[in-house]
């Protein structure tokens, strides 16, 4: 007997998580803003949307500043109400048996028993807010919700990753060749992942595929052949001084490879006259699809972690081996 929900109903509850979890924050969002954190088809969204502001769950405004936002705190929502914006009145709209027996003509022998299931399934979502939903989907998102022995899912959603390393560099030099070589963090990501997947297969005695080709090493001149897509953005915009443009210390650095996404902060920090710390924090999400084939859940919350290390390992000599001119694709290419 399948409970999950209809796809309306799963859209629908998307975007109530969405917006709620943007409530605090007191901006309307935007289709498209919904549509990617979702995944609701942007075909959809607008009627998806419409069943929220119909229920008056949500409002809505046109315009250059208009969008969506829950009509109420997320507290004062329940998810039965959300449910039901979707789905309609949960409750059984014929007798459980169908037709029967002639003895039967009045009430079932099951409809005391279905009505009463029915009764504690609205009590359940009755009782429970958007503001939990949110509360744990943030769990999920820094991979600290336990998960549950009947998960429908496959593998661990999200693990949180934490890891740093010393780079011997002077802090100034590092952060500026950090900025400057951020091009080159596909490959080194691409090799690290590539190491760590073959570790944890021969440490499990799984067998590697003949057609896994080692991915190119972390240096410039291989970069180009990077299979991951890696985007490193300043946390806060460079401050001018008297010699220039002065690099920041902390950066949001984005990883889709394939198997993986990493979304984190990486930072830049003194440790002495000689030496900095780069420290990354931030949580890696499994692509079950794209999992490497026999591996655990155990072994996979190793191998994000063991991903980590070795990127921080191999960006640190990186830097450390980097030019303090600018490294463009143009002047790999000529050397």
């Amino acid at each position: 007997m399948d409970m999950t929900l209809s796809k309306r109903g799963d859209y629908v509850v998307r975007s109530a998580i969405s917006l709620a979890r943007a409530f605090e924050g007191g901006v309307p969002r935007k289709i498209r803003e919904i549509v990617g954190e979702t995944e609701v088809p942007q075909t959809f969204a607008s009627q998806i949307l419409a069943d929220l502001v119909l229920a008056g769950i949500a409002s809505s405004r046109a315009g250059r500043n208009g969008g969506y936002w829950l009509a109420r705190a997320p507290k004062d929502i329940s998810v039965l109400e959300v449910v039901e914006a979707a789905e309609g009145p949960l409750h059984a709209e014929r007798c459980a048996l169908g037709e029967g027996p002639c003895r039967w003509e009045s009430v079932c022998p099951l409809h005391e028993t279905w009505s009463e299931a029915t009764a504690m399934l609205r009590q359940v979502l009755a009782t429970t807010t958007l503001a939990d939903l949110v509360a744990r989907d943030h769990s999920i998102e820094m991979g600290t919700y336990p998960i549950p022995a009947d998960s429908h899912r496959m593998g661990p959603a999200a693990v949180a990753v934490a890891d740093a390393v010393h780079v011997e560099l002077e802090e100034t030099v590092a952060r500026t060749r950090l900025s400057r070589s951020a091009d080159l963090l596909g490959p080194v990501i691409d090799t690290a992942a590539s190491e760590a997947i073959r570790s944890e297969r021969k440490t499990a005695g799984l067998r590697v595929q003949r057609d896994e080709r080692r991915l190119p090493s972390g240096n410039a001149d291989q970069a180009d052949r990077s299979c991951s897509e890696v985007s490193l953005l300043p946390a806060i915009s460079p401050v001018p001084d008297s010699q220039g443009a002065r690099y920041v210390s902390s950066w949001k650095l984005s990883a889709q490879a394939g198997h993986f996404v990493l979304d984190a902060d990486l930072k830049i920090a003194a440790v002495d006259a000689e030496r900095c710390e780069l420290r990354l924090e931030g949580t890696w999400r499994q692509v079950p699809a794209m999992s490497p084939v026999g591996l655990k859940v155990p072994q996979l919350d190793h191998l994000a972690r063991s991903t980590v290390r070795s990127f921080l390992r191999r960006l640190a000599r990186t830097l450390e081996s980097a030019s303090e001119e600018p490294v463009t694709s143009a002047r790999r290419t000529k050397g």
